[in-house]
């Protein structure tokens, strides 16, 4: 049944997913929805850092139903690719794939220009693949194939909006996640003023141009791999008071720039720059600790001990409660998985669902067993719990991290000061850029 691109499966995943993404990120905020034609075909153009999660967030920061593309592995099993189907996805294929790809692909083509001839909206992963960095890869030019056929073939003109994915972590939970529209791209007019040209790559430069420089004004671009690391010390590991999502963007995407200029004019220092961030880091790995620690001499531990204390009761209750959805992710798929790149996804995509599935059926059990909406209850105090075990666990990390830290400033006096300093001169750098 498809009311409108809504398919039952589409719909139903729709809302566990958004309550499961809403879960999964601490602040999740979008930009820049007005840039977004209304009753046009839309092609979202955006950065590939986070597989599977990366369209999951496009998809249910809109109200209307969005199809994207994939790569063809995941469609290889029948009843896997007609459940992938239903839920719009639609296979891309590579010439790995099998020598007749291009056909395939052509298939594929024509259903893209057959939603965007009704006003759908597609998103497109330009790069091609997925990489956790925070950089914009080579465009592939299939987005301007698709976007020219979709032009040839309808009246309408084609428009490519893109869309910039700003996670503060791509493998942990609990990451901000800043989704932003950017300004929407004419292809049809850009495709109009080609005309004349035969040369394919005379139409798709221009347009490859624009969402390249669209996107890049959206996300943030650590263009210069050689101080890559010391782009994400600067920007993500010192510390900074606690703004809104929408302002902690503006400063990044300034000081990233202005970082990459610097990195370009002024070669020396910035080696003894990343010479410090790389003395902090490999004290932090060895140590165990956090760029943060280095903001004070010395840590105080006894009010983490006390919260500790108090709160183990109540995180033992909801780590008891979520310890079996939470442990199949891990021992069943991501044990097996060299690619750490798909950590996030599959926490977040299946570990949500089981927990969902594992309350509902603890629930129900309860529901058998006692009167007067217990259950609901119970089902609430999972939630709760779950929130505050992982919580609990985040702040027994932090706690570890202050005791070690101590522990080596009292045994490395000189080298603790030494690198407190190197952190304070690297984020009054950072501050004064």
């Amino acid at each position: 049944m498809r009311i409108k691109n809504w398919t039952i499966p589409y719909a139903i995943t729709f809302v566990l997913v958004w309550f499961t993404k809403q879960g999964y990120f601490t602040r999740v905020f979008r930009q820049g929805l007005s840039n977004i034609p209304k009753n046009k075909p839309v092609i979202f153009a955006a950065n590939h850092q986070n597989s599977l999660i990366d369209p999951i967030v496009i998809a249910t920061t809109n109200t209307y139903p969005v199809f994207f593309l994939t790569k063809s592995d995941v469609f290889k099993n029948p009843l896997i690719a007609k459940i992938l189907f239903s839920l719009n996805m639609l296979p891309i294929y590579r010439e790995r794939d099998g020598a007749d790809f291009k056909e395939k692909n052509i298939a594929i083509f024509n259903r893209c220009s057959e939603i965007l001839s009704t006003n759908g909206r597609i998103i497109i992963f330009p790069e091609g693949s997925h990489n956790t960095e925070n950089r914009l890869r080579p465009l592939k030019k299939g987005i301007a194939r698709i976007a020219v056929q979709a032009h040839n073939e309808t009246e309408e003109d084609i428009w490519i909006v893109p869309v910039g994915l700003n996670y503060s972590n791509t493998r942990n939970k609990s990451a901000d996640l800043l989704v932003s529209f950017g300004k929407a791209i004419n292809a049809s007019e850009i495709f109009e003023s080609k005309l004349d040209c035969k040369n394919e790559n005379e139409i798709f430069t221009p347009l490859m141009y624009k969402i390249e420089d669209g996107l890049r004004k959206e996300m943030l671009d650590y263009s210069v791999k050689d101080y890559y690391e010391v782009y994400e010390f600067l920007l993500g590991k010192i510390s900074r008071k606690r703004v809104s999502l929408i302002n902690k963007f503006k400063w990044n995407k300034e000081k990233n720039d202005k970082l990459t200029h610097y990195f370009t004019a002024n070669k020396i220092e910035s080696e003894e720059i990343k010479t410090k961030v790389n003395r902090i880091e490999e004290m932090c790995n060895d140590r165990q600790l956090r760029p943060y620690l280095f903001e004070k001499t010395k840590h105080n531990l006894i009010l983490p001990i006390l919260g500790l204390v108090l709160g183990f009761p109540f995180a033992l209750y909801g780590f008891v409660n979520s310890f079996i959805p939470a442990i199949i992710p891990q021992k069943l798929i991501l044990d097996k998985i060299k690619d750490r790149q798909y950590d996030s996804s599959i926490n977040m995509v299946l570990g949500g669902f089981l927990m969902f599935f594992f309350w509902c059926i603890q629930s129900f059990a309860v529901s058998l067993l006692t009167d007067n909406y217990l259950w609901f209850w119970y089902f609430i105090s999972c939630v709760v719990g779950r929130w505050f075990s992982y919580e609990y666990h985040i702040f027994l990390l932090r706690f570890v991290g202050k005791r070690n830290y101590n522990h080596f400033t009292k045994s490395e006096p000189e080298t603790s000061l030494k690198l407190k300093a190197y952190y304070s001169e690297l984020k009054q750098f950072i501050y004064n850029l």
